[in-house]
C-alpha cells in the first residue's frame, strides 16, 4: 500500500560539523528558509553536532540556535570523528523521518522532495541518494571499488553504497548499531540497514563540490582506514552467514 501523499511529515535533519564558521550560517539559514516553505514538512528540527572544532563554529552555532529555535546543537570538547559526531545527532533526533548530511553545502536541500517522492512511492524505510560525484578520480574510484566489495557480501546491487545523502524511518536509524568513528559511517549505515533487511530505495541526486571552508579527508589515513572497514564489514557478514554471529536485531531491535 502507498502511503497518503496527502499526509506531510515531520523530519529531523541530522548532520556532523567540524570547523565550519565559514559557511554554517548560511548553510543553517538555507535549510531553514527552505523546510518553511515546504508543504511536504509538517514540521523539522536540525541537529548539528559540532565536533569539537577549533575555529568559531560553535559560536556560531550558537548564535543560530537563538535565531532559529528548530535547531539544536551538540558540542563535543574534543574531536572524536564525523560518524561519532553523527551518532550523537542521531541520537537527539525525534521525529518520525530522519534526512542526514553534510553540513558543508555539498548535498543542496533540493534534493529532499525527490527522496520524499520516493518514499511516499514506495515502501522503503530508507532512501539513498545516488551523486552525480564531483570529486577528484583517486576518491572516486576509491568509493566506486569499496561499494562493489560491499555489494557482492551483501548480495545487493546499489548504485552508491557510501552516499552520506540518505533519508531513514526515525525509529528504525536510531536503534541501527553503528561503531565506525571517522569518516566511514555513510558505508557502514547501508551495510547495518541491509543487515537488518530494511526495505531499500535509490534516487539521484545533486551532488557539489564545498564553496567555503575545505575538506578534512587525509587522502592515504583514510584509504587506508577505508579498506580495513570495508574488510571488517566483509567479514562481519561471513559471521553471520555462517552464524557465528547474531545480526543486531535478533533481540527484536
Amino acid at each position: 500500500m502507498r502511503r497518503d501523499a496527502a499526509m506531510p511529515i515531520y523530519l529531523s535533519i541530522a548532520a556532523p560539523a567540524y570547523n565550519e564558521e565559514e559557511g554554517i550560517g548560511t548553510v543553517i539559514q538555507y535549510w531553514h528558509t527552505f523546510l518553511k516553505n515546504q508543504s511536504d514538512i509538517a514540521g523539522f528540527e536540525i541537529i548539528i553536532c559540532n565536533d569539537g572544532s577549533k575555529d568559531s563554529t560553535r559560536s556560531v552555532l550558537e548564535k543560530l540556535h537563538i535565531i532559529y529555535p528548530e535547531l539544536r546543537c551538540i558540542h563535543f570538547q574534543k574531536n572524536q570523528g564525523a560518524a561519532a559526531a553523527l551518532s550523537a545527532a542521531i541520537a537527539k533526533t525525534q521525529y518520525e523521518w530522519v534526512l542526514l548530511m553534510d553540513s558543508d553545502d555539498q548535498f543542496p536541500i533540493e534534493n529532499l522532495p525527490v527522496m520524499i517522492s520516493c518514499m511516499r512511492d514506495t515502501e522503503a524505510k530508507a532512501i539513498l541518494g545516488v551523486r552525480n560525484k564531483r570529486d577528484h578520480l583517486l576518491a572516486c574510484l576509491g568509493s566506486k571499488l569499496s561499494g562493489a566489495v560491499c555489494n557482492l557480501v551483501h548480495g545487493s546491487r546499489l548504485k552508491d553504497f557510501n552516499s552520506a545523502f540518505k533519508l531513514i524511518y526515525g525509529s528504525i536509524l536510531r536503534q541501527l548499531n553503528l561503531e565506525a568513528k571517522g569518516m566511514n559511517y555513510s558505508t557502514e549505515i547501508t551495510s547495518r540497514l541491509l543487515e537488518v533487511q530494511v526495505p531499500l530505495a535509490e534516487v539521484n541526486i545533486d551532488h557539489r563540490i564545498r564553496s567555503t571552508g575545505k575538506s578534512h579527508i587525509k587522502l592515504l589515513k583514510d584509504s587506508l582506514h577505508r579498506l580495513l572497514f570495508v574488510g571488517y564489514l566483509s567479514w562481519r557478514q561471513l559471521l553471520l552467514k555462517w552464524q557465528i554471529i547474531r545480526r543486531s536485531n535478533d533481540e527484536g531491535t
